[in-house]
């Protein structure tokens, strides 16, 4: 069960590699931040190897991806934030209408 978990991690991992800040390298280590010779700063693996176990990216590139993915979220938020109100605003005009003919009820 152990290995299964590790092999899911590991897939996941080269999955959503090059996808916002990494976390880990597709191999499983840990990420650094290093300057690139014109002075680009990248998240690479401590011993990067361009053999395509390991992978190099521009901190600019991943960060720009982790601001779309929040700014993707906080939409998704807003527009359920205001589907919850329109159904809150229906269902008080229920109630009040509920209400009306309950007071109706018994005035008879």
């Amino acid at each position: 069960m152990k290995q299964h978990k590790r092999e899911y991690d590991w897939l996941f991992a080269v999955a959503d590699a090059n996808n916002g800040i990494p976390k880990k390298c597709a191999c499983g280590q840990s990420i650094v931040v290093e300057t690139g010779e014109q002075g680009r700063r990248y998240y690479v693996y401590k011993v990067f190897e361009d053999d395509g176990s390991h992978f190099r990216i521009c901190c600019l590139q991943a960060l720009e991806d982790e601001v779309n993915d929040l700014k993707k979220d906080v939409r998704d938020k807003v527009e359920t934030r205001l589907k919850l109100q329109l159904k809150i605003q229906k269902i008080s005009k229920e109630i009040e209408e509920l209400k009306k003919l309950v007071k109706g009820s018994t005035n008879d």
